[in-house]
């Protein structure tokens, strides 16, 4: 059975317990896995790296699964995942829903509510608490309303008033919620609470270790409490009283459920009963067992987590060393390889470079090359298999989502699929099968991060230099037309000049001036008065053959700069100059003619400032040509 699963904020650890329970079914019973999943609910932070996060869940063809998990109550609401489960429920394809209720899916809960009940009525009853601070979570979410009811009706049904507006700190389910809500509460002035309840347990730890920290003590002077039964919870020096929520049992039940849906109907819901875990920040089970088990846990994962620490720091300063994409992938194979995972990809956009049109330069760089969505088909940068390098630089179709390499996912494994992206420009996607401790170490978010930056350097300073190419491109060269400017034609005109006045040849300019360029903006527009200049323009560049040089003088004037030109050579020139206009007249359908009048003058000069004199003595050979030509028109 083919199984996505559409999560959010795999930073907790209950996300990560639940995906430990997913993981231990799906090899149980041989399905294929793929998790969707973006690092947290960033919108209100951050909205534009927020949409590039949320590309992930426009990546997979919905339809290629058999079956779908939502754990929905990881989602702030803003929506993120919808275009995904939107298709869902188009489809009619098999869902399981966890944690938030839904009537178009089977839904695995808990008694979210009933649980902070429980919770409070036994500090009400056990503990004669009657004073309480709580600490909420993020209020756009259902789990954070139903605990927070939970707790007050606890409270009203034992009789207690609370003043939510004063004695609720709204917090946001992480660690430094918990620190300021100490904090704010102190801020009250006004005794301490019997007990704060908080709504995670990664406040509650917070809440802990900073009371520590004001000198109180925890039991004695105020009781904590949490939710969810994180391993920090577990291991502190006062185990915290929390809550149970059995997210390993959830997982393993919804991939349970969708083997028999059939069995099930939408709208059903599976409440898990709450189990209480009774700490010691409550006041009970003051002679708890043994910590052994746990110190060992933590030695190992100290040493880990130090060597995890190492290992991204080297390869943070490794990648953002690199300039360019190539060896940069080439580091970042070197570092994935030296990470052992048992199957790993990164799997790229395949679009044509950013190349920067210089006449429109400004726009490209400030907005990037602003790709936000997949491309069509992707490459394989990266492939790990076993720990060893595997086949890189497959093109594939995005529908496929995996390499060919690959081979559509092996049976039994759940892979893990990342966005690389910067802000809302996106990159591709990472892969990473069977090595879910990668996940739960905080260890894989951590490296797409480092890629998703890398990558982001080497685009910054390609456009860079690509940015420095057209400025000096439009230093020298007119941007409508693509030939010198004069800033261009004198810096490359030194050397001709250099030379005629070195060895005593002879400079001839030619000097060209555009027919009725005024008439054919006033009646077709400037868009056709552009093009007028342009095609002269390119028929200057036609008739070069010598090593001439041309450039655009003016609005509507040109001027070419042959070294040792003899008068017939000159004539021969313009001759050619004007067949290639008649040329361009007949095989174009424009409503306008190309035409110009020229003139030119050949001369030995004996200094470079003398080339504008020439110049101008051109000038004044074409206006005469340029008067006659009126004058045989008006006849």
């Amino acid at each position: 059975m083919k199984i996505a699963v559409i999560i959010s904020g795999l930073v907790f650890d209950s996300q990560k317990a639940l995906m430990k329970g997913v993981e231990r079914q799906v090899r149980d019973l041989s399905d294929v896995c793929s998790v969707f999943c973006i690092h947290g609910n960033v919108k209100s932070e951050n909205e534009a790296y927020a949409d590039g996060e949320s590309m992930i869940f426009r990546l997979p063809d919905v339809s290629a699964f058999d079956g779908v998990i939502y754990v929905k109550n990881t989602f702030s609401g803003s929506g993120e995942e919808s275009p995904f489960i939107d298709k869902v429920r188009e489809l009619n394809i098999p869902c399981v829903c966890i944690g938030s209720y839904d009537p178009d899916f089977v839904n695995i809960t808990s008694d979210e509510k009933g649980s902070l009940y429980a919770l409070t009525e036994h500090m009400i009853k056990e503990h004669d608490c009657k004073r309480f601070y709580y600490v909420s979570g993020r209020l756009n979410g259902s789990d954070a309303i139903l605990r927070f009811d939970g707790f007050m009706d606890a409270l009203k049904d034992n009789g207690l008033s609370f003043d939510e507006d004063v004695h609720r700190y709204k917090g946001n389910y992480e660690y430094q919620s918990g620190v300021s809500a100490v904090d704010y509460f102190r801020s009250l002035d006004e005794p301490m609470a019997d007990c704060i309840v908080c709504a995670n347990d990664q406040m509650a730890v917070g809440v802990y270790m900073e009371l520590k920290k004001q000198g109180f003590k925890v039991p004695k002077d105020v009781k904590i409490t949490g939710v969810d039964y994180d391993f920090v919870s577990r291991v502190i020096s006062t185990r915290l009283t929390t809550i149970k929520r059995q997210q390993y049992q959830k997982g393993m039940r919804a991939v349970k459920i969708l083997h028999e849906f059939e069995k099930h109907k939408a709208g059903e819901e599976i409440v898990l009963p709450i189990l209480l875990s009774l700490g010691q920040t409550c006041g009970c089970n003051a002679g708890e067992e043994n910590h052994d088990d746990v110190d060992d846990a933590l030695a190992v994962d100290r040493y880990e987590q130090t060597e995890l620490s190492q290992y991204v720091k080297k390869m943070t300063v490794s990648l953002m060393s690199q300039q360019k994409t190539g060896p940069l992938i080439d580091a970042m194979r070197k570092f994935a390889y030296r990470m052992k995972p048992k199957e790993l990809y990164l799997c790229m956009n395949m679009r044509p470079s950013v190349n920067i049109d210089y006449s429109d330069f400004q726009r490209q760089i400030l907005a990037g090359s602003n790709e936000s969505e997949y491309a069509d088909t992707m490459i394989n940068q990266i492939s790990c298999i076993n720990g060893e390098p595997a086949r890189t630089g497959d093109r594939f179709p995005k529908k496929d989502l995996f390499p060919p390499v690959a081979n559509g996912g092996r049976e039994g494994v759940t892979y893990y699929f990342f966005p690389i992206h910067y802000m809302n420009e996106n990159f591709g996607y990472a892969i990473l099968g069977e090595s879910g401790d990668l996940i739960r170490n905080d260890f894989f978010p951590n490296w797409t991060a480092v890629v998703s930056n890398a990558f982001e350097n080497t685009r910054k300073i390609d456009l860079m230099e690509q940015m420095i190419s057209v400025l000096d491109r439009m230093w020298i060269y007119d941007t409508l037309t693509g030939i010198y400017n004069r800033a261009g034609f004198f810096k490359l005109s030194e050397p001709i000049v250099e030379e005629s006045i070195k060895k005593n040849k002879k400079l001839c300019v030619i000097f060209l001036d555009v027919d009725g360029l005024k008439s054919v903006n006033d009646s077709f527009g400037h868009d056709a008065g552009d093009a007028l200049i342009k095609d002269v323009a390119n028929v200057l560049k036609n008739v070069k053959q010598h090593g001439e040089i041309v450039m655009r003088y003016g609005g509507d004037e040109f001027v070419l700069l042959a070294s040792d030109y003899t008068e017939e050579d000159a004539e021969a020139c313009i001759a050619k100059i004007e067949k290639e206009m008649d040329s361009l007249n007949e095989r174009t359908d424009c409503p306008y003619s190309v035409e110009a009048s020229v003139g030119y003058k050949i001369t030995n000069i004996s200094g470079k400032e003398e080339l504008n004199a020439v110049i101008e003595d051109a000038d004044k050979e074409m206006y005469k040509k340029k008067y006659v030509k009126k004058a045989l028109k008006r006849k």
